[in-house]
């Protein structure tokens, strides 16, 4: 167990063995929750990867062609072969 302080600010360094193995990086959201008795407990919180890929596409949809339920999953398909080819080709050369 490993020993930190509280700056004057109330901040805490996260030791890097522990960082590294919960794979913590900037930014990355913790959730600190009250221990009645005991202290605080931090946690990390998952990523909502669809919300982060909803934000994403929502800064982008001025841009966007406006598509047709079938005409976006071809567009998908086509995206994923694309990218599938790209790999396989990647692959074979090392």
């Amino acid at each position: 167990m490993e020993s930190i302080k509280a700056s004057s600010k109330g901040q805490m360094v996260i030791p890097k063995p522990i960082r590294d193995a919960l794979d913590i990086k900037s930014g990355t959201a913790l959730s600190v929750e009250l221990v009645a008795g005991e202290g605080f407990k931090v946690t990390v919180k998952p990523t909502d990867r669809i919300a982060a890929i909803n934000r994403l596409a929502g800064s982008l949809a001025h841009r966007a062609k406006r598509m047709t339920p079938a005409e976006e999953d071809a567009a998908f398909t086509a995206a994923i072969k694309a990218d599938d080819d790209r790999t396989r080709r990647t692959g074979r050369r090392r």
